[in-house]
């Protein structure tokens, strides 16, 4: 692709200011074109997912669900909303798996809940079957089991997810599927994540292969420097996304 047309794609990218462009993706990105980090960061930007504090703003600051305060916060739910942006970046990490690996794979398998719907797109992109752990609470806390589907014997599995930020749900969904699967799981040497949000590049001794990755700073309510220089903490940043970002949207 000539480099003219790149920059051509580029700008109409970067030109996206409704949500619903989102939807009509396709019409403004050849199959074969990547997008780069910051033009799906703007396309995160403009889907209403991604938020990112800007030092020296004076603006506020996110509280995540685990009460810490950070410097950005991302809602990978919403965004798979916008299904044509979800297959068209799923499309862009099935390429980036076939570089990394390009052995057998039978089955895609994501997390319950976010990763069921990305995932079944990385295996729709990779033309094979999909199918998702399903979440529930054990005696020690959350756990992802495996119960409806077998997976065939020496059959290869991919897992896939829209959003890791720590290893342990990659490490319940495989639990789960190897104690619940009739017979012993092959995994592929490989994990593929939309968003890495975690220090790590692998996992189980497997490459990461991600799309993008974030690196937010997270610190504890009593020791947080932005409520130090008066930046407001915004609790909820889902339901209240207009606050915490200024839009008028």
């Amino acid at each position: 692709m000539h480099e003219d047309t790149d920059m051509s794609i580029r700008d109409r990218l970067l030109a996206i200011t409704d949500p619903m462009e989102l939807l009509r993706i396709d019409s403004l990105v050849p199959n074969e074109y990547e997008c780069s980090v910051a033009e799906i960061t703007h396309l995160f930007k403009i889907a209403r997912c991604l938020w990112q504090y800007e030092e020296g703003s004076g603006g506020p600051h996110a509280v995540l669900t685990s009460g810490k305060h950070s410097t950005g916060f991302i809602d990978t739910l919403e965004l798979l909303t916008y299904t044509p942006l979800c297959d068209r970046l799923a499309t862009q990490l099935a390429v980036k798996i076939r570089n990394a690996y390009a052995g057998r794979v039978d089955w895609v398998v994501g997390s319950d809940h976010a990763g069921a719907d990305f995932s079944q797109s990385v295996a729709r992109a990779l033309k094979c079957r999909h199918a998702f752990t399903e979440k529930e609470k054990g005696p020690e806390g959350e756990i992802q089991t495996w119960k409806r589907h077998t997976i065939e014997e020496g059959a290869v599995v991919l897992q896939a997810e829209e959003l890791i930020t720590t290893m342990p749900t990659l490490s319940r969904v495989r639990t789960g599927m190897t104690a619940g699967n009739r017979y012993p799981v092959v995994f592929a040497p490989v994990v593929g994540t939309l968003v890495n949000r975690s220090p790590h590049a692998e996992y189980d001794g497997s490459p990461l292969v991600d799309i993008v990755r974030y690196s937010f700073d997270v610190y504890e309510p009593a020791n947080c420097p932005l409520c130090s220089i008066g930046s407001q903490a915004i609790d909820k940043p889902k339901r209240n996304w207009k606050l915490l970002t200024g839009s008028t949207r």
